[in-house]
């Protein structure tokens, strides 16, 4: 009966390919309209269960939250707020869940205090039509009142899991100055830029369900709206496991690839051995939200511009001297390629050689524009003695 309701559904939503039926059983919960607070953890955050009546959606919305260690709503200031999108067949239990695991982010200083929030949508919304207004807009808003949260771009993240990774870049990509930073874990994303047939190795997981529109593609999106993307400074993180059992690390390298060729800057990793569940996620978990710190904090780490003192001026002549008679450097200027000022003595060491590339057009790209990595067919093969 389970399967034949599974189907059905499946066949009856035009939503994103998505990943782990399963979770429909697993993360299944029933709406809470009360509130309930409850810290588990020593040290760690609270817990907020409540419901939200939303103008967008036309409904109330069943909403969770987790709340900083020693918040205090009557002198809280304005704390960043981080957006996390569930994955398909999932609620706004996923993200009680993971609370474990953001309370250790939070005692090891991994994150600075924050709040996060999400909410339930029908198992396979795919975070469609109403649901952007309401997570651009009108959620943002809404948890400003309730916990004095900032609403201004530089204080919004947006991140999920597998429909919710998808469902994040996908507002993040339509409107990119709308969020400092968008992390996707897993994205339930295609590898194209067109269409794709059903049943093939990246759209067997929907079952019978009809195809995306392509426009609402964070591929697409990045392909079509690369230039405000580009220009917006929107810190982006993509991660999937290689061994990805829905084949999602397709379509995130994919993007990866997109996000390159444009020159968007972007943070990608593909993580060897791991699948789309399992007890990689919460070290995955962990690198996404340091990179949403990092982003609050503006991000560079590694000055180059700092100036130089006159002993590392010496050092640097030291160094071009042994260069030149085919030398090592000296020991401590390897001490200091690890330092704070190690960027900018490395720039230095090599800025004379960058001068002479700079006629190069693609000198001024972030990235570089790569050749086809297979060789053309008419290309001679050597010969094997």
């Amino acid at each position: 009966m389970f399967k034949q309701i599974l189907t059905e559904t499946l066949y009856r939503c035009n939503a994103v390919p998505i990943a782990l039926v399963t979770v429909i059983v697993l993360h299944s919960s029933t709406l809470i309209a009360s509130e309930l607070q409850n810290e588990t953890t020593e040290g760690g955050g609270l817990v907020e269960l409540f419901e939200l009546e939303s103008t967008a959606v036309g409904a109330n919305v069943a909403m969770s939250a987790i709340l900083p260690p020693g918040f205090d709503r009557e002198s809280a200031s304005q704390l960043p707020l981080v957006i996390w999108l569930h994955g398909g067949g999932g609620d706004r239990q996923q993200l009680v869940q993971t609370k474990r695991y953001i309370d250790q982010f939070f005692i090891d200083n991994v994150i600075p205090p924050m709040v996060f929030v999400s909410f339930t949508t029908t198992p396979f919304s795919g975070f469609l039509g109403p649901w952007e207004s309401f997570i651009e807009s009108e959620l943002p808003e809404a948890m400003a009142s309730r916990y004095n949260t900032r609403t201004d771009r530089e204080g919004v993240m947006i991140g999920g899991i597998s429909m919710g990774g998808y469902g994040s870049l996908k507002s993040a990509f339509r409107n990119p100055t709308r969020f400092l930073a968008v992390g996707a874990m897993e994205p339930a994303i295609e590898p194209t830029l067109t269409e794709l047939p059903n049943f093939t190795r990246n759209t067997w997981t929907r079952g019978p369900a009809p195809s995306l529109q392509i426009s609402d593609n964070p591929v697409r999106l990045a392909h079509d709206n690369a230039e405000a993307i580009r220009d917006s400074g929107l810190n982006i993180y993509l991660e999937c496991g290689d061994e990805d059992y829905l084949n999602l690390h397709d379509g995130t390298e994919f993007l990866h690839r997109v996000l390159w060729d444009k020159d968007i800057r972007h943070e990608y990793h593909l993580v060897r051995w791991a699948d789309h569940v399992g007890v990689t996620m919460s070290s995955r978990m962990k690198e996404m939200f340091a990179f949403f710190a990092r982003s609050l904090a503006g991000g560079r780490e590694d000055p180059v511009e700092l100036p130089i003192t006159d002993k590392e001026q010496q050092l640097l002549d030291l160094v071009a001297e042994r260069a030149a008679a085919g030398e090592s450097p000296p020991p401590e200027f390897s001490e200091y390629l690890s330092s704070v000022r190690g960027a900018t003595l490395h720039a230095h060491a090599w800025s004379s050689l960058k001068e002479l590339a700079a006629e190069d057009p693609a000198m001024e790209r972030n990235y570089a524009e790569l050749p086809e990595t297979s060789l053309p067919s008419d290309t001679a093969q050597p010969s094997v003695d």
